[in-house]
């Protein structure tokens, strides 16, 4: 190395320049490697501050109503029929084309259903009941057809030969409003309005639909409030059976469920008589079965009964009850007295009550208390528009109970006679 200086010089410079580049390399990979902090972006003074709203959430999509099975042949008909009526206009044709060509449906009834549902809202299915033909075999099946915001409605009549398929028999446009009938109504349509009168405690409807006198206002009175305290309602599956039918004379029974659907059903027997002048009249009505019905409700509640009973002096009363040594109605009373109210005011009759009590405590009070209880209905019906003069009120203390109870009975036995026995008759005498 003494020999050559400069190669030596030389040597060392280039090891002294590779140092540097490698430094340089190493500190530049080092900072590619750090996160990039961007630089803030100045923005104008006067610039609007962007607030960036979250779009809206939108309520879930209402999940399909699954679709009505059909529980007879009858009623497969009759949901055909109503499918065909809600599908676009210009497939609602080629459905009806298509009941016509598999015979379940005539022409000239698609021609009706055609021009009643044009434009209208979703058609809804109501089965109505049966009828026994006065001609042939088979039976027939009313259906009624109805479409939210529709003044009318289509009674769909569907026939079942005795041998063959159920096919519509007719169609007919009706009122959507049930209780507005005519002389030409058939006896089922009949049993309907006098069924949807009550239940609207429409006592007028009611009584323009009964034949003479067959069927007392303390029968009608009483089936009103019945309906009115929602306890009932009419079966969904054919809720009106023909038992009979004649050119005269048809007898319906008519099946009622309870309204919360458990518990006991209760029936009402209805028959009718024709003639030329008023057509289809209701003749006499049975309530044996919805008397059974609200004795068990009475037997598991305790002080719930149905508002008739027998009068000794013939007819029926209308009855409502009180608590034990109490003169005060019920909201649920108060509010049956307007129908008694509305009898009295189109009627032009009177009417007597008499007050009862049970047996426990003194024939002294006991007769004060039950002139209490009558005085009590009275003023109510006075608050209604009643005329004093048409109501008469006595008080009868303990000395004619409802009910009578035997040596042995349970406490519970003698507390629901009890109960039954405080209470205030309405004998109505028109």
């Amino acid at each position: 190395m003494k020999n050559h200086p400069i190669l030596v010089v030389l040597v060392m410079i280039m090891l002294f320049a590779a140092g540097i580049t490698g430094l340089y390399r190493g500190a530049r990979q080092l900072n590619l490697e750090q996160p990039q902090t961007p630089k803030p972006v100045e923005q104008p003074q006067d610039a609007p501050t962007v607030t960036q709203t979250p779009a809206p959430k939108l309520p879930p999509a209402p999940s399909p109503q699954p679709p009505i099975r059909p529980h007879s042949a009858e009623h497969a008909v009759a949901l055909n029929v109503a499918q065909a009526l809600n599908q676009p206009p210009a497939e609602k044709q080629a459905s009806l084309d298509e009941l016509i060509r598999t015979e379940q449906l005539p022409k000239e009834s698609a021609e009706i259903l055609q021009q009643w549902n044009s434009e209208r809202g979703k058609v809804k299915t109501q089965e109505i009941g049966t009828i026994i033909p006065t001609t042939g075999g088979g039976k027939l099946t009313r259906y009624r057809l109805s479409a939210e915001g529709c003044n009318d409605d289509l009674l769909l009549t569907i026939v079942t030969p005795e041998q063959g398929k159920p096919r519509v028999q007719s169609v007919e446009l009706v009122s959507a409003d049930k209780v507005q009938l005519n002389t030409q109504s058939d006896a089922l349509s009949v049993v309907e309005g006098f069924l949807e009168a009550l239940k609207r405690g429409d006592m007028d409807t009611a009584r323009r639909l009964v034949s003479g006198g067959d069927v007392s206002d303390a029968t009608l009175a009483g089936l009103c409030m019945m309906f009115e305290e929602g306890d009932l309602v009419l079966r969904e599956r054919i809720p009106m059976r023909n038992m009979y039918h004649n050119d005269k004379n048809a007898g319906y029974l008519v099946y009622l469920s309870p309204k919360e659907g458990s518990g006991a059903a209760g029936n009402v027997g209805i028959e009718l008589v024709r003639n030329d002048e008023n057509g289809w009249r209701v003749k006499a009505v049975a309530l044996d079965q919805l008397l059974n019905h609200y004795e068990k409700v009475a037997e598991a509640e305790g002080g719930v009964y149905f508002p008739l009973v027998k009068n000794p002096h013939g007819g029926d009363s209308l009855v409502l009850y009180f608590g034990f040594d109490d003169a005060t109605l019920s909201p649920r009373s108060a509010s049956q007295l307007r129908i008694v109210a509305q009898l009295l005011v189109n009627s032009g009759g009177s009417l007597n009550i008499s007050g009862h009590t049970d047996d426990i405590g003194t024939e002294e009070y006991n007769m004060d208390l039950s002139l209490r209880r009558a005085d009590t209905v009275k003023k109510v019906l006075l608050s209604y528009g009643v005329q004093a003069e048409r109501i008469t009120t006595k008080g009868l203390g303990k000395s004619q109970p409802r009910r009578t109870y035997q040596a042995g009975d349970s406490r519970q036995m003698i507390s629901t006679i009890r109960r039954e026995n405080r209470r205030a008759e309405i004998y109505l005498d028109f």
